[in-house]
């Protein structure tokens, strides 16, 4: 029999004893906070099943040999708790500190801090680079190791050839359109290795502008570790719209996986999803990975679905989300000296 216990102080419930998979579940389903922190996503807590969400000020108490494994919503981490460290299971799902080093980092949400961006050869802003798309972000890391290349593309240019490099890789191709799947022929990227993508226009003969980008794959034991949780997950049966916004978005941002992040947002889109946390949190990570046009067209659904439904908690993260997108892209045009029309928003 399950015995619950209400703790109105951070509404939530706790468990004192429970010994079926139907207790378990039922548990999950009662089991409410005002606020989630976290999930519990592995068996070994004597008190949260696997599937419980995390209550502020809840502490993990893992049985002799276990080891429990909780997702952090708020610092994208991944914590594996047992009785060594499980002192130490409290408070560790809470808001990263931001520091010196990341203050003053160069990052598509700070572009403040970074160097004006060379665009094409005799440093001519007028001329637009051909922005990749795909791989989304630089510095950033992939599962794949045969990633697709996409780019938008430069106005008057012919053609384009796409360069790769970094251990012993080292390819270029020349194609007519924007879009280059990793080529078929070609050694496939290293697990754990860094590589520069270099996108080049080209009209006629002549180049006129060019884009690199810098990625990593994952390292093996990384994604080995990614399957395992991702697996995990799908074995909770969790809805597919919390697995995709809470669950799998964590475990990807916690390695830094912009790609596989929006590629699973991307699919709760395609499927329909109503849901506006989707919407919203695709619109961040767009952002993130510097894509602020494709960025604004998911809040602007976000916006429109929290309204429809009157979720006015999720509007108003919205609403905070844009004013990040308004400094990143007046501060963007500042720099090329193009306009704004942000009044629409």
């Amino acid at each position: 029999m399950v015995q619950i216990v209400a703790l109105a102080s951070i509404s939530t419930l706790v468990v004192s004893s429970y010994s079926s998979v139907w207790g378990q579940s039922h548990l999950i389903a009662l089991r409410q906070c005002k606020n989630v922190d976290g999930k519990v996503i592995s068996s070994g807590d004597r008190y949260l099943p696997a599937g419980s969400p995390l209550c502020p000020g809840d502490k993990i108490h893992p049985e002799n040999g276990a080891t429990v494994t909780v997702l952090c919503y708020l610092n994208r981490e991944i914590l594996y708790i047992n009785q060594k460290n499980f002192s130490d299971a409290t408070n560790k799902c809470v808001p990263p500190q931001v520091t010196e080093v990341e203050k003053y980092r160069c990052t598509n949400l700070k572009p403040q801090n970074c160097p004006t961006t060379f665009k094409g050869p005799g440093d001519d802003n007028s001329v637009p680079r051909p922005r990749l798309i795909s791989p989304y972000i630089s510095g950033g890391r992939i599962l794949t190791t045969r990633p697709s290349i996409s780019w938008r593309a430069v106005p008057g240019a012919t053609s384009y050839t796409v360069e790769m490099e970094g251990n012993n890789v080292n390819w270029q191709i020349q194609v007519n359109n924007t879009v280059l799947p990793y080529p078929k022929e070609k050694s496939q990227l290293k697990f754990g290795s860094t590589y520069k993508i270099t996108v080049l226009a080209y009209q006629g003969n002549s180049l006129i502008s060019y884009a690199p980008l810098v990625i990593s794959v994952l390292p093996e034991k990384d994604q080995l570790e990614i399957s395992s949780l991702v697996k995990q997950i799908n074995e909770l049966k969790i809805p597919p719209d919390e697995a995709a916004v809470k669950d799998l978005d964590t475990i990807y941002m916690s390695k830094n996986l912009v790609n596989e992040s929006i590629d699973t947002l991307q699919a709760r889109v395609a499927e329909g999803s109503k849901n506006p946390e989707i919407y919203r949190v695709l619109a961040d990570r767009y952002l993130e990975a510097g894509l602020s046009d494709k960025a604004f067209s998911e809040y602007t659904t976000a916006i429109m679905l929290a309204k429809n439904s009157k979720n006015l908690k999720e509007l108003s993260k919205v609403q905070e989300s844009l004013k990040l997108w308004k400094f990143i892209t007046n501060y963007q045009r500042a720099r090329t000296g193009t306009s704004s029309n942000d009044e629409h928003i």
